[in-house]
């Protein structure tokens, strides 16, 4: 006989993981971008900014559509 006591990786784990990894970075890199206006030292990257913003909103997006098709298959 076999005992699944093991917790099992799913999708929606790993998925939680990296937008709380990409939180972080977007995080960073905001500070780091007024940081540069603020002193005028950094030369600020609006473009990687931006589409790093843009790919975190989608990130986001497919995550709450995997959490609210989890809780349809659970109900």
């Amino acid at each position: 006989m076999k005992n699944s006591t093991e917790k099992k990786i799913t999708t929606l784990k790993v998925f939680k993981v990296i937008v709380f990894i990409y939180t972080c970075v977007i995080i960073a890199l905001l500070i780091q971008t007024v940081y540069g206006w603020a002193t005028g030292t950094f030369d600020t990257n609006n473009a990687i900014l931006a589409s790093s913003s843009a790919t975190y909103c989608a990130t986001i997006a497919i995550y709450d559509d995997m959490k609210k098709k989890e809780a349809k298959k659970k109900a």
